[in-house]
């Protein structure tokens, strides 16, 4: 905390302590303040650090994940979203209530106040990190709760509430959804125009479900795409440096040869067909459809290596004598 008066973004910081717009309200029988807090006082005057193993009230921090919110957050300057971060004080803070019972006014968090963050670790590193690589974005803002609890087991209590009723949305869904990706915009086209999957395709579910009328779920595609050009391992550094039709031409042509090789999937057409199909083949399977992406993309790779073009008929031969049978 300072120990004089600072300004940051339009945002005083009185020698007293630090004094911010809020809203007070109660939750789960503790005081809470809802705060909206430009990013530089943000980064200024609420830690990240991590505590000692005894007294930490979260997970240890990732500095890997940090950098990806970072990089996130500088590559998507005018689009970017970060949820609100979350921190628990030891004793409330002086409250100058607006109007009386309205709940809105100002906070002033004292100088030996303890603030400890029980959520968004990673996303306040990662703020701070961006505003180093970009200034403007320190005047940008972003959303802070601050509890009021100094029981370190039930600051625990918290971290564990927060983290174990979420639910993690299928990776179709953040497939469908995204229009940054050109590997998920690619996909989406696939998925909508090609002969073989149109209609055919899991878009919201992170399983295809028995009784389905689709081969493969939107995120299993996305998946094995992804393969198709940087290897099995799948890990796309940087996706903006590939083109969206490029991925598309690539995945359509990929899809070409496994309708061409293996007429067991153009033939099951009806739920009843496909469920049939899966009980005695790995075909569609998702780990199947993987490696089968880099497969191509080693054959491929191969060939480049020796200075000629894989040769389509290879291709063909080598996947229609594969036996899928489970």
């Amino acid at each position: 905390m300072p120990d004089n008066t600072l300004v940051a973004s339009g945002d005083a910081v009185p020698a007293t302590g630090v004094s911010l717009p809020a809203m007070r309200g109660f939750q789960g029988g503790r005081t809470v303040y809802v705060l909206l807090t430009t990013n530089a006082v943000l980064t200024s005057f609420f830690s990240a650090e991590v505590e000692a193993p005894e007294d930490a009230s979260q997970r240890p921090l990732d500095p890997r994940h940090a950098r990806a919110i970072g990089d996130y957050v500088v590559q998507n300057p005018n689009d970017y979203v970060l949820g609100a971060l979350t921190y628990a004080c030891d004793h409330e803070g002086d409250f100058d209530e607006a109007i009386p019972g309205s709940g809105l006014g100002v906070l002033r968090l004292p100088l030996d106040i303890r603030l400890r963050s029980v959520d968004g670790q990673h996303r306040r590193v990662g703020l701070s990190q961006a505003i180093q690589r970009s200034r403007t974005l320190g005047g940008q803002h972003s959303a802070l709760l601050i509890y009021v609890e100094p029981d370190l087991a039930k600051r625990r209590q918290m971290f564990s509430d927060m983290n174990n009723t979420p639910r993690k949305v299928a990776k179709a869904i953040n497939v469908a959804f995204d229009s940054r990706d050109p590997f998920a915009r690619a996909v989406n086209r696939l998925a909508n125009d090609h002969p073989l999957l149109s209609g055919r395709v899991e878009k919201m579910s992170a399983r295809v479900q028995p009784g389905s009328d689709a081969l493969f779920t939107l995120g299993a595609i996305h998946d094995a795409v992804k393969r198709l050009f940087v290897g099995p391992n799948g890990r796309v550094k940087d996706p903006s440096k590939y083109s969206e039709d490029a991925v598309f031409e690539r995945s359509s042509a990929f899809f070409d040869l496994l309708s061409s090789t293996r007429p067991e999937l153009v033939e099951a057409s009806t739920a009843s067909e496909l469920d049939e199909l899966r009980g005695r083949s790995i075909l569609l399977s998702s780990t199947t459809l993987r490696v089968l992406a880099g497969a191509f993309w080693q054959a491929e790779a191969r060939a480049d290596s020796q200075g000629h073009q894989v040769r389509p008929e290879l291709l063909s031969r080598a996947l229609k004598d594969v036996d899928f049978r489970d």
